[in-house]
């Protein structure tokens, strides 16, 4: 059984991503595990990683995370386990997830540096488990170049069976290739693939959003699939918003006080996603009932249109379950643009 750790020079990088859409690239049963969990998730009474119940459910593994993951608080870790036991719970885990699996899968923390107090980053697992590893960077193309000559510089790989790095999220395709790629070379790491920014998969749910926001749906629940695409906040008259391009494109997300019933008229007339009303006001009941015509969602919340607004622009755009279309999106992407061959 081949084993794979997953790691990635910072958060945010695909990572998580980069798991699904090469298990879906190789084409052969794979287990996988995420040591040290940094996305909490309750779910029915237990505490999962979110990402470790995604992949685990994508890749139809019976326990659809809940054993994929050892645990989240350091403190809590050290007074359970010895150094010594904690490399073995690693291994016992990772045996029985690869179990009957062609390969494993090994997902690490947020950076390099996550867990690695308690023995549980990416460098310290894949030596314990005698696993290849890879390390996505993404970011500004000066920011891959930099995170991949630190790692070159400045990250001791003795012990470990680094295959390479794959840049993800590029911009510009052809350019990073043209004006970046020797430059990686000339250090010495091999990259095993570069994949370009793909804008569908930064999308995120109106359903995903009024989840992250804890909204009520007022109206409108059967748009709740619907994709966000732009998000346009609402704090002038429905003339000027109106005279904006931002406001007259589609599948935009409006954020705007609940009293302010002629911004939320116009969005409903326009080709949007959903409205957030913001500090709990509710607009008339005629415009809720036109809202659940159109299937527009209303999303009600608490907060202020400022702290709604950056709640949504520091929202981490996760894949969730039902999101298929981007599963397959991955898996073409990872097999087009990454060497699986040298893994």
């Amino acid at each position: 059984m081949k084993s794979i750790v997953i790691a990635s020079a910072r958060r945010n990088s695909g990572k998580t991503s980069l798991v699904i859409g090469l298990a879906k690239a190789l084409g052969v049963p794979c287990g996988y595990v995420k040591p040290f969990g940094d996305r909490m998730l309750c779910r029915k009474k237990r505490l999962w990683d979110y990402d470790a119940a995604l992949v685990s459910h994508v890749l139809g593994l019976p326990d659809s995370g809940e054993t994929a993951t050892i645990g989240f608080e350091r403190a809590k870790l050290r007074l359970m386990y010895t150094a010594g036991e904690l490399s073995s719970k690693v291994a016992e885990a990772a045996r029985a997830a690869g179990a009957g699996r062609d390969a494993l899968l090994v997902e690490g923390g947020s950076d390099l540096a996550h867990g690695v107090s308690v023995g549980l980053d990416a460098l310290s697992v894949a030596r314990a488990l005698g696993a290849r590893l890879v390390v996505v960077a993404a970011g500004s193309d000066d920011a891959v170049v930099d995170d991949v000559a630190f790692l070159k510089q400045h990250v001791g790989m003795a012990g470990v069976d680094f295959a390479g790095v794959i840049v993800n999220k590029v911009q510009d395709l052809d350019d990073f290739k043209a004006s970046r790629l020797d430059e990686i070379n000339r250090m010495g790491v091999r990259v095993l693939g570069v994949l370009p920014h793909v804008p569908e998969l930064a999308q995120v749910s109106v359903r995903y959003v009024a989840d992250a926001l804890f909204a009520r749906v007022v109206a409108g629940e059967q748009g709740l699939d619907a994709r966000v695409k732009t998000v346009f906040v609402g704090a002038m008259s429905a003339d000027a918003a109106m005279r904006y391009p931002a406001f007259q494109k589609a599948g935009k997300l409006i954020i705007t006080s609940g009293d302010r019933s002629d911004i939320v008229l116009a969005a409903l007339d326009g080709n949007t996603a959903a409205v957030v009303l913001a500090h709990n006001i509710l607009p008339p009941p005629n415009i809720i009932s036109r809202a659940s015509e159109r299937g527009i969602p209303l999303l009600l919340v608490p907060s202020d249109t400022f702290q709604t607004a950056k709640q949504v622009d520091d929202m981490e755009p996760l894949i969730t379950r039902e999101e298929t279309d981007k599963v397959a999106i991955l898996g073409d992407l990872v097999a087009k643009h990454v060497d699986v061959a040298a893994l």
